[in-house]
């Protein structure tokens, strides 16, 4: 902005910093000193990055077995600050009549339907095979097949 031919002064109050001796300084902080450090906001954004769906109260609380003394909006504060936001899950919408209707006819029409071993072992190795050729094509084929091995 001073290279746009603003003085220093507006610069200043552009940026929100006070001005002295002709340098742009960052203003003296008032009110209330921070009640936690910037390794404990560290610490509060791993516990945040370790289990995303916790709530602010359980996130307090093991921030407080890290060493911070601080209440629940203290938290929400710093989660704030950090740029995490709050979003509450969707509810899944329950099935309405028609589809309870659809599904039953769908169970009804297979409930007397009878399968082979061979054709069991078909349709299995077929589902298999697809799923395998998914996940090769998508880069996720090492986890998968380490994934089989193990179970």
């Amino acid at each position: 902005m001073a290279k746009k031919g603003n003085s220093s002064r507006m610069v200043a109050k552009d940026v929100g910093c006070s001005q002295s001796h002709g340098m742009v300084v960052k203003a003296k902080r008032t009110g209330r000193p921070r009640k936690t450090s910037k390794r404990q906001d560290k610490q509060l954004k791993a516990i945040c990055l370790e289990n995303r769906k916790s709530t602010t109260k359980q996130m307090k609380h093991k921030w407080e077995e890290a060493g911070a003394n601080v209440c629940d909006r203290t938290v929400r504060n710093r989660l704030k600050e950090m740029g995490f936001q709050y979003r509450k899950a969707k509810r899944k919408p329950s099935l309405t009549p028609k589809h309870k209707r659809t599904r039953l006819q769908w169970a009804k029409e297979r409930q007397s339907w009878t399968y082979s071993k061979n054709t069991l072992l078909t349709y299995l190795a077929k589902t298999f095979e697809i799923l395998q050729n998914f996940f090769f094509n998508h880069s996720l084929y090492a986890s998968w097949h380490v994934l089989l091995h193990w179970s």
